[in-house]
Order: structure tokens, then C-alpha cells, then sequence
């Protein structure tokens, strides 16, 4: 089904093919991800997926397209060139060196960028996709619930990190979906604040941020703790992005924008006046990537639609005190939202 839609989609726009080699596009279509990569032709009538001799085996085992092997880059050209290919649909991140090559080695005159079909096709999830990231979503509660019972005064952050990644994987994920951030005090301020070897102090605010990696699909959970007893300002930032990202999870809805979403949690924020310390976007998407569409931002007028799984992540961030996210991973259903990531919310 995947190919034949983007198979109508070259014939309408005139193309001879299309050539995809992202790793995620790749599974995305074929099923199979090589450790080495691959290339994947589709033309209005037919399809191949052309690997590396040493990935040959194991992509013919996992592919849903034909899989032909090659054993040097010029074998690869060469079977590229006998598409006859003039007229090609690419990913906007192939490099330069390689557009070069298709167009002296393959004979390719014109290229057009086939990100906005395959942006539309993967934003919205399937069933059996909405079901592998609920798994991973469970697997992220499972080491966030780690996180909790191991902080206390004197570890360190990196060591809380690792029995959470332990964790994930001896729950099934492949590995984390990115690097662990545990940041204590003052570097709880830092959004992308990854583990380090501070120790945690009496009376830290701890942001945990985490998510795992199972069968190729992402999860991303955001939790903030207090060691010890949370002073009056902490607890006022603590409540304030609750407050925002509770409300963010209640309006999200289909037929609302991503720009809307993200104006519910930054309004709530900037109506207690820490809307200067709100220093990224309310989310992002969440699937084959970490980070995909849509941006759940100022700058993202995609609407919202059942099947879409995105991240709602409101945080106030103060230098030199610290800082609070509270983050979950939601489905958006016909109805309204529902929370893929369930760990409690409420301040510990």
C-alpha cells in the first residue's frame, strides 16, 4: 500500500522514479533496515531495493520489495542507469556529491523532492505502527519509574542514567532513543541537559528525559523531581508547567493546529510571567525518529489528525536556580488525546 501510493504519486508528477535512502524511509517502505544502508528505486510500475553483497542476505530474509545486491559503487550506478532515469524524485537530504553522481553516472537531468509525500504518508500512524509505540511508551514508564526510586543525595547523574538504559533494554528496546538526560540543580536549566557526572544534591530539582527504541519506533517521556522537600519557588514552576501541559493534553484535538497547541501551554506559562523562560517548542512528532513532523510550535500550521503521535512538553527553565519539564507522548485519536507515557505527573 505504502509503495503504490507513492507509486501514483511519481506517475502524477511525471517522474521516471523516485530514489529514497534515509534509514527510516527505507523501513518505512521496505520493512528492512540494513546496517549499511540500501537504495530503494520505485517507478510507476515497479520496485527494488538495492543493498550492499554484505547486507544482501538478511534484507532479502525482511524486505516486502525485491531486493537485488551490489558490490561496488559503480555496480550500483549501473543498475541505476538501466532505470533510464531523466526525471528523479529525491530526499532533500541526499548530499551534494551524490546528486552529482546520479546526474554524470546515472544520466539524471532533473530532480524533485519527494519530502512533502513522504511527510504526509508517515505523519499519520497506523495501527500496527500506534501499537509498537505504545510498547515503547510502556518501556519508557518501566525505566522512569527506575529514575524515581534511584535518585537521592550523593549518586550521580550518569549512574542513574545507566540503570534507566538497562532497564529499557532488558524490557525489549533495542537501545535508548537518545542520550538519557538526568540534570541536577542547577544544570536542570538546561534543556538538553545530558547526564553527567554531577552528584545530586539535598534539595535539587532532577529532569529525567527518556524514551526508548523498540522495533525501529521512538517513545519520549519527561519527568521532574525534587530531592528532598521542594522550596515555595520550585514548587510555584513545578505547578505552573503542570498546569500548561495538562491543559495542553486536554485541548489537543483534530482539526486544531500544531501553532494553536503550542499557544495553549505558552499561554498558561506567560500568564504567570515566566513566558521568557520558556525557551523551546511544546513538542514535536514521535515515530520512526525522535523528532519528526509536525513541530508543535509557532512556526507549524500542520492541523492536527487522528493517527498523529506527538509530544506535549511545556518547561520553564531559570538560569543558575533551575528548571521543570513534565513531558508525555500522546496519541491523537477522533475524540481528542490520549497519553501514551502514563508515569504520574504530580510533583515527588
Amino acid at each position: 500500500m505504502r509503495i503504490e501510493r507513492l507509486q501514483k504519486y511519481i506517475f502524477e508528477k511525471g517522474l521516471d522514479a523516485a530514489l529514497i535512502k534515509r534509514r527510516e524511509n527505507l523501513f518505512y517502505f521496505t520493512g528492512s533496515s540494513p546496517v549499511l544502508g540500501g537504495y530503494l528505486v520505485v517507478t510507476p510500475d515497479e520496485s527494488v531495493f538495492l543493498v550492499p553483497e554484505l547486507e544482501y542476505e538478511e534484507a532479502n530474509e525482511t524486505s516486502k520489495v525485491p531486493v537485488e545486491k551490489f558490490k561496488t559503487s559503480m555496480e550500483l550506478f549501473d543498475k541505476l542507469k538501466s532505470f533510464k532515469i531523466e526525471n528523479l524524485g529525491i530526499e532533500e537530504s541526499a548530499s551534494f556529491g551524490f546528486v552529482n553522481s546520479l546526474r554524470e553516472k546515472v544520466g539524471v537531468k532533473n530532480f524533485e523532492s519527494i519530502d512533502e509525500i513522504i511527510r504526509e504518508m508517515r505523519i499519520i500512524k497506523t495501527r500496527e505502527e500506534i501499537d509498537v509505540i505504545k510498547a515503547a511508551c510502556k518501556i519508557a514508564d518501566m525505566a522512569m519509574m527506575v529514575a524515581v526510586e534511584e535518585i537521592s543525595e550523593g549518586k550521580r547523574e550518569r549512574e542513574i542514567a545507566a540503570k534507566m538504559e538497562y532497564a529499557m533494554k532488558i524490557n525489549g528496546a533495542e537501545k535508548p532513543a537518545f542520550d538519557t538526560i538526568v540534570a541536577s540543580g542547577w544544570r536542570s536549566a538546561l534543556p538538553h541537559g545530558v547526564a553527567s557526572d554531577k552528584r545530586i544534591e539535598k534539595g535539587d530539582l532532577v529532569v529525567i528525559d527518556e524514551g526508548a527504541l523498540y522495533k525501529h519506533y521512538h517513545s519520549d517521556i519527561t519527568r521532574t523531581i525534587v530531592v528532598g522537600n521542594p522550596n515555595p519557588k520550585q514548587r510555584e514552576i513545578y505547578e505552573i508547567t503542570l498546569e500548561a501541559q495538562k491543559k495542553a493534553v486536554e485541548a489537543a484535538k483534530p482539526g486544531m493546529t500544531a501553532k494553536g497547541l503550542d499557544s495553549v501551554a505558552r499561554s498558561v506559562i506567560e500568564e504567570y510571567g515566566y513566558g521568557d523562560y520558556f525557551i523551546h517548542s511544546t513538542g514535536h512528532g514521535v515515530g520512526l525518529e525522535i523528532h519528526e513532523w509536525p513541530r508543535v510550535s509557532q512556526q507549524d500550521d500542520t492541523e492536527l489528525k487522528p493517527g498523529m503521535v506527538i509530544t506535549i512538553e511545556p518547561g520553564i527553565y531559570i538560569p543558575k536556580f533551575g528548571g521543570v519539564r513534565i513531558e508525555d507522548t500522546v496519541l491523537i485519536t477522533e475524540n481528542g488525546a490520549k497519553r501514551l507515557t502514563k508515569t504520574e505527573r504530580e510533583l515527588i
